[in-house]
């Protein structure tokens, strides 16, 4: 739909990278300040997590109608409707005082925040061979410093402030953004001949809601209600047999999207979502709850991972300019290796670990999630041409939002049965018959002598949450060493069959 850029200004690409970043400036704030903002509206976990799932699913309905909007509206005033419509939920969010109101907000951002990543990245590849390169490494500067300046802020304005500042903290950002928009194409079009048609359009709603509800219950339902999980799973897989069954008998589908080669790629790309989501939730739980980190220690621990991500990507995309890159297979094979090793190191970890060995660790995490991403959309996308690129891209983006919803569940999901497990066997020595346990009460009534009986054993108390959550994260990055081994094995397993 966009005509080609041989020569891109500085003020395009700057343009770029202010509509690629809204979307993970706000969403890093608000991973953050998670329990903040559940605690000034009121919300439980689960209400909570209907918030969640209310911009998920909001945003995946957009994204299947995000070529017909584009070709209806121009890609110029579909992003300022986008950053209006987002700024309105934001300001919801800002000034709710129920949690009602919160989902509300949430889905009004999902509605508008939906438009801004695929958007920057069809502009990206608008632009001549020449310049994709460098269009490519500002669009993910973009999406690392927005990730990176999410939970520094974040951690600023809980500090400094109070929780609704998470949402009006966005606003400054839209208000940047809405100039630089006039610099996107603004070309109209008419909506492509084969467009879905509403019946269709009307099974992806009803089987986007019914997959993004199951997978937000699995915290809570898992084990309480399964045979309604298994009935909510039945409604998703008949909604989207029947949206299959349509599109056959009105086929839009293009060759390119259903070769193995896109297929493999968006596989690689809900591993990869997946695995920074469940880390995005397990990292601030194990900072503050687990290993005793203050709020700005851990805003800045958690950007640490996205500021290496940058120095990777400018590195991979230095050896690609020199042509000292090897296959992309090997880089993600290496990219694998480095989860492989954060994992490893993750899981070695103590409650005595210093802030500055976790630095060095989370560097393994940014390096897999920058080269792993970059190397997979070489592989997935290089085979694509302009026509199909926005459909394959704005699909690439449904899973994208299905993994990360998916990510944060099921990491929720371990870490209650972990921990509830770890806690079981360690509140089996919580004895007076234990004589570890009457030396550790010997040892804080010497310590502590002012306390209570009460209070020592409430001390004791709070030492086994703590050491139990710790147990369960650990338990994680072992499994998710065992994800990087399997990995690994699929990409060389690829290699060997060319």
């Amino acid at each position: 739909m966009n005509a080609e850029r041989p020569h891109p200004t500085r003020w395009y690409l700057i343009s770029i990278m202010l509509v690629a970043c809204l979307e993970f400036f706000q969403n890093g704030l608000l991973n953050f300040a998670s329990s903040q903002v559940m605690g000034g509206v009121g919300a439980a976990p689960e209400e909570f997590s209907y918030a969640a799932m209310a911009y998920a699913s909001a945003a995946i309905l957009v994204l299947l109608q995000h070529e017909w909007l584009s070709r209806r509206l121009g890609m110029r005033r579909y992003i300022r409707l986008s950053i209006i419509v987002f700024g309105i939920g934001a300001l919801t969010c800002g000034f709710a005082n129920s949690p009602g109101q919160l989902i509300l907000g949430r889905a009004l951002q999902g509605l508008g925040g939906a438009a801004f990543f695929t958007a920057a990245r069809v502009e990206v590849n608008a632009l001549s061979d020449q310049a994709k390169m460098l269009g490519l490494l500002c669009f993910g500067y973009a999406l690392m410093l927005g990730s990176a300046c999410g939970p520094l802020l974040g951690a600023e304005l809980i500090s400094r402030q109070d929780w609704r500042w998470i949402f009006f903290a966005v606003l400054p950002a839209l208000a940047l953004a809405w100039p630089a928009t006039r610099l996107l194409s603004q070309q109209a079009e008419p909506a492509h001949p084969q467009t879905q048609g509403s019946r269709a359009f009307l099974f992806m709603i009803i089987g986007v809601l019914a997959l993004q509800w199951l997978i937000q219950q699995l915290p809570y339902d898992f084990f309480a209600r399964p045979e309604w999980l298994l009935a909510i799973l039945a409604l998703a897989l008949l909604a989207g047999w029947g949206w299959q069954y349509h599109r056959r008998r009105h086929p839009l589908h293009r060759q390119a999207l259903f070769q193995l080669r896109y297929l493999a790629g968006l596989g690689f790309y809900s591993c990869c979502y997946l695995l920074v989501s469940a880390n995005s939730y397990i990292l601030p739980v194990m900072a503050q709850q687990a290993l005793g980190f203050d709020l700005p220690t851990t805003g800045r621990l958690l950007s640490v991972s996205f500021v290496a991500g940058i120095l990777f990507s400018t590195l991979y995309a230095f050896l690609l300019l020199k042509r000292r890159a090897r296959g992309v297979r090997t880089m993600m094979a290496a990219a694998c290796g480095l989860l492989l090793l954060y994992g490893v190191l993750m899981s070695g970890l103590n409650q005595n670990a210093p802030a500055s060995l976790i630095v060095t660790i989370l560097i393994c995490n940014g390096g897999f999630m920058s080269l792993f991403i970059m190397a997979v959309a070489q592989a997935t996308f290089s085979h694509i041409g302009q026509p199909d690129f926005a459909r394959a891209y704005q699909t690439k983006n449904i899973v994208r939002q299905l993994s990360l919803s998916m990510g944060v569940a099921a990491s929720t999901v371990f870490l209650q049965a972990r921990n509830a497990l770890h806690y079981q066997r360690l509140s089996e020595g919580f004895s007076q018959l234990n004589p570890a346990f009457n030396s550790a009460l010997d040892q804080l009534q010497q310590a502590l002598p002012e306390l209570s009986a009460k209070q020592r054993i409430a001390v004791l108390v709070g030492q086994l949450m703590q050491q139990s959550q710790l147990l369960s994260c650990l338990d994680f990055f072992r499994l998710e060493c065992i994800m990087a081994l399997g990995l690994i094995v699929i990409v060389l397993w690829q290699q060997r069959l060319g």
